[in-house]
């Protein structure tokens, strides 16, 4: 807590307070788990006090916008509002900061200061607020304009002598209302405002210019006549006598107060007659309070007026019921804790103290909304009496009901749950505050089956069978302690492995948790540490429950089977809770519209029917649909949610149970260990090679298999199956989607069947079922695992998990029969271990899906070690793939080196033959030469013959030479040489080419 001050004190930067909301997420609203009897202040509170900067300040509303609506009880139990608004206009958080707060917590703006006893707007203007705030905190709360504060002023008296501008008097002259019977105009005509202040006034209360104002305990003379006296201006004279023309002829000062002087006479018992009379003379007297500022009706309450002397000046002057007396307390309190006797029997102290709340209720008779209030419902409530109980009671009973004295009843039980958390300006509820008595006649409204309070809004999940509620089970709490005594056989005050396990299921615990959360063993716990570590992980209050509601008996039958016959582990799949109301009562409930069932009906169903078969389990966190959605998770989270959902499903299958229906809303996250588990086996079936069993009687056909999907091509077998499912409700039953397209024409169904008494009927279908199998599962699992990791379903799919259309369910039924779609499909999941993953759960043939075992065991997308060891096979593969490139191009350069020099060859052996004609010519001519002195032929070259070749040039001219035996000959340049004989060539290089 210190360091905390110092935190704020120090008047941290932005970066500092994001620094700690990123560091300390949990810490911002304050709760300690050490130690109970410690409360931390909540941050938001503690900056707010220590005048942090605005943009800190905003920065943990934003964090923490629920911070807003708690209570700082660590100092001085103020809310938030009134923290902000500080001692004085220097320590006020600026106008920003406070309309942030209001759009956090509305309902700041109606709760009174802890120490002040004034409400937020009084506090502001008293400590000269800025007029931007005062209009905040007004159109916040605009009944606070004229209610009464701790020093019994009106604000817009302080208003008046702070002299406020006209602009903010006349913004708070609009509100209409009327407390204490005092109206502004009144007030503002004797504090000698301005005539655009009372023109304003009187626009807003026209009917105020013929009501009566006293100016002192004896006289109450007309608005008109306050105005003459004070010589305010002719305009507003004129303006009183339009609006109140009978004001001139009127007796400025015609006493009203005999009827208090009639009701404080101690001599004797006012009569009825004579107060009539005077009600009917004086009724502004009603309104007025005497020397001693009581009003009338307050009179009668103290000296115990007759009844029906009592009863009239309230129906006379309902307001009177709702004002304080002048002890401070609330007439309603008077009568709840006065008794019976002879003059105010029972029946009469009921009919009062009824009438009496139901002028003062905290809601609307008509729509259940908020409404101003004194706070007569959570006086009545807190008290333990007769007259209290039989209020109450009458006051919630159906308006066409009669009560026990033949009454109709108030009919506000219907709002029991807006009045049930209707809070006091402590900000306690009322069914906090409620004597045991009270409390339980509002459970009779509140509760459904008489222990679960119902959260009035949409339900946790709907479906065309079935509806989720989440609930409170209030019902007598659990005493940890005897479940530990009970356990704890061999009476040693501890419990070991074995101990756990035999009643931590029933508690919905894991028994490793009791054991891992134990600081003094590792293999046993004491009681001490057994009931606290319940109270953390099941909470020490009522506890939070889902009540699946089911039409289908047999659905109902076959998820309460399989979780008793198969003995399923807690920490996998969501455990029923044993201690329920019967099924009879359930089902009572559930026609009466018990709990303000009949309102969710009403309101957020559509009027759909509910069913009366029940599973009550414990409420987890969230389910995986909104964890998507909300978290976003990153592919390690996607991977650790699959692999918990993985292991609960492969824990069905060692239980040789198929769930049939895995899918995101059915698969939920726990508090107690941030574990996911499996929820709604009414889907589920044994997978048995003995008995018939089939999957199919409940599904969610997008994430079916194909061998679950059957075109029906014919109009024979379309008759015959929707004769089959003739008599059955539309919502149990199968719709055909028709599909025509590419030279295909039919309709998709999904191999689903009726039961009778929970066996299947197979006589009628027009196809073959398909037997409950483990690879149903694992298909349902490579659809969630595509959706987790590419953000889009797998096939087009309503809002319930089926097929969109005919089009989605022939998709489906082809599966594969296009094999470059499924490479498209494949494409989007970026990473390459998840996308291997979800092509083994998604083959066509179910016998070629993977079992959860080995990719668990074995699959690198869930190994670590697997993905770094495949990442090495990749680079291998790569490296060897480069080395068979370069061996390929190497072998394409030997290839044609051996053409080349196969040409070499062929041409030595052609030059060589021509050099044998040559040399055989030239012999020839040399022996012919040497025979002929004179020369007998000339040859005549058109063009001169070349100069002898220089040194370059003879580089680059080969030089053959024949072998003298003739059995080959060289070809040689300035960097090489090819000798050519019968044995083939020889290459010499020299130099460097």
């Amino acid at each position: 807590m210190e360091a905390l001050d110092w935190l704020w004190k120090n008047n941290p930067s932005v970066e500092d307070a994001k620094a700690f909301i990123k560091n300390h997420p949990d810490a911002l609203m304050g709760v300690d788990d050490d130690d109970d009897d410690i409360i931390v202040p909540l941050h938001l509170h503690k900056a707010i006090q220590h005048r942090a900067s605005d943009e800190v300040i905003l920065l943990l509303l934003e964090a923490c916008p629920q911070a807003a609506k708690k209570l700082d009880f660590y100092s001085s139990g103020h809310n938030v509002l009134h923290l902000a608004i500080g001692v004085d206009k220097d320590t006020m958080c600026s106008e920003k900061v406070i309309k942030s707060l209001l759009n956090a917590h509305p309902g700041a703006a109606s709760e009174r200061n802890s120490v002040t006893e004034n409400l937020p707007l009084h506090d502001a203007v008293n400590k000269n607020a800025s007029e931007g705030i005062i209009l905040l905190l007004l159109n916040a709360y605009p009944q606070a304009a004229f209610v009464e504060m701790k020093d019994g002023r009106l604000l817009v008296e302080i208003c008046l002598e702070k002299k406020a501008s006209d602009d903010l008097m006349r913004e708070i002259c609009k509100v209409r209302v009327r407390i204490n019977g005092l109206l502004p105009l009144g007030v503002v005509l004797t504090k000698r405002s301005s005539d655009d202040i009372v023109l304003a006034v009187l626009e807003a209360y026209p009917e105020a210019a013929g009501k009566r104002f006293s100016t002192n305990c004896d006289e109450c003379i007309l608005p008109l006549h306050i105005a003459n006296e004070d010589n305010h201006s002719e305009e507003v004279k004129d303006a009183l006598r339009h609006a109140y023309p009978d004001a001139e002829k009127e007796n400025p000062f015609e006493t009203t107060h005999q009827l208090h002087k009639l009701l404080e006479n101690e001599s004797s018992d006012p009569v009825f007659g004579d107060v009539e009379d005077l009600i009917k003379k004086y009724p502004e007297a009603l309104g007025k309070r005497g020397r001693d500022g009581r009003l009338p009706f307050h009179i009668a309450i103290d000296r115990i007026a007759p009844p029906d002397v009592t009863w009239r000046l309230f129906q006379a002057y309902p307001q009177a019921g709702k004002e304080k007396m002048k002890e401070g307390r609330l007439p309603i309190e008077v009568f709840a804790e006065r008794k019976e006797t002879k003059d105010w029997p029972q029946e009469y102290l009921t009919i009062t103290a009824t009438g009496l709340l139901k002028n003062d209720m905290p809601v609307s008779i008509e729509d259940g909304t908020p409404a101003e209030h004194s706070g007569s419902w959570h006086a009545c409530i807190s008290y333990n009496t007769e007259t209290a109980t039989c209020a109450v009671r009458d006051v919630l009973l159906d308006s066409k009901k009669r009560d026990t004295i033949g009454k109709h009843g108030g009919g506000f039980g219907k709002h029991i749950h807006a009045l049930a958390d209707a809070c006091d300006y402590q900000g306690r509820t009322a069914l906090g505050l409620a004597s045991k008595e009270s409390r339980e006649v509002i459970y009779e409204y509140l509760l459904f089956c008489g222990r679960y309070k119902l959260r009035i809004g949409p339900p946790e999940h709907r479906t065309a069978t079935s509806v989720v509620l989440r609930a409170q089970d209030l019902a007598e709490q659990v005493d940890y302690g005897v479940i530990f005594d009970k356990a704890d056989n061999d009476g040693n005050g501890k419990l070991d492995r074995k101990e756990l396990s035999s009643i931590a299921d029933s508690i919905g615990l894991n028994p490793g948790m009791f054991v891992k959360g134990s600081g003094k063993s590792t293999t046993t716990i004491l009681k001490e540490e057994f009931v606290a570590i319940c109270k953390r992980q099941l909470g020490d209050g009522p506890r939070e429950v889902v009540i699946k509601l089911m039409q289908s008996k047999d659905h109902w039958e076959r998820e309460c089977n399989a979780r008793k016959d198969y003995e399923l582990e807690s920490k996998y799949v969501v455990s029923a809770l044993s201690n329920i109301p019967s099924e009879d009562a359930i089902a009572k409930a559930v026609r009466d519209g018990e709990g303000g069932l009949d309102i969710i009906r009403e309101t957020y169903l559509d009027n759909i029917e509910l069913g009366i078969y029940a599973i009550v389990m414990e409420a987890g966190d969230r389910n995986l649909f909104h964890m998507f959605h909300q978290e976003q998770p990153n592919i390690d989270t996607v991977r650790h949610i699959l692999r918990q959902v993985f292991e609960a499903v492969e824990h069905m299958h060692e239980k040789n149970l198929m769930h049939g229906d895995i899918k995101m809303v059915n698969i939920v996250r726990f508090r107690i260990d941030n574990k996911l588990r499996l929820i709604d086996l009414d889907a589920s079936a044994e997978i048995s090679v003995v008995e018939d069993s089939f999957a199919g009687a409940k599904f969610s056909s997008a994430i079916l298999p194909p061998e679950m999907i059957e075109r029906i091509e014919t109009d024979e077998k379309l008759e015959k199956f929707n004769k089959y499912w003739v008599g059955i409700d539309d919502d149990l039953k199968v719709s055909p989607k028709p599909y025509e397209k590419h030279g295909v024409k039919g309709h998709y169904v999904v191999k689903s069947f009726r039961t009778e008494e929970g066996k299947p009927v197979e006589k009628g279908l027009p196809y073959t079922l398909v037997d409950a199998s483990r690879s149903i599962d694992l298909w349902s699992l490579g659809v969630l695992a595509f959706t987790l990791l590419t953000g889009e379903p797998l096939i087009p799919s309503t809002r319930d998990d089926n097929c969109a259309s005919g089009n989605a369910m022939h998709f489906l039924y082809s599966w594969g029969t296009q094999p470059e779609v499924l490479e498209e499909f494949f494409k989007k999941i970026p990473d390459e271990a998840a996308r291997d993953l979800v092509w083994n759960l998604l083959q066509y043939e179910p016998a070629k899906r993977e079992s959860i075992a080995i990719l668990l065991k074995e699959h690198c997308f869930f190994n670590k070690q697997s993905v770094d060891l495949k990442k090495e096979l990749t680079d291998i593969n790569a490296n060897l793939k480069d080395a068979a490139k370069n061996r390929k191009d190497a072998r394409a350069l030997l290839e044609r080196m051996d053409a080349n020099i196969e040409v070499i060859k062929k041409l030595g052996i052609e030059s060589k033959a021509e050099l044998n004609r040559t040399r055989h010519v030239l012999l020839k001519g040399i022996f012919e030469a040497t025979e002929v002195k004179t020369p007998t032929t000339f040859i005549v070259l058109n063009d001169k013959l070349p100069e002898p070749p220089n040194e370059e040039m003879k580089k680059k001219i080969l030089d053959i030479v024949t072998a003298e035996d003739g059995s080959g000959f060289n070809v040689k340049s300035e960097h090489a040489s090819v000798t050519f004989s019968a044995d083939g060539a020889n290459i010499d290089l020299e130099g460097t080419l």
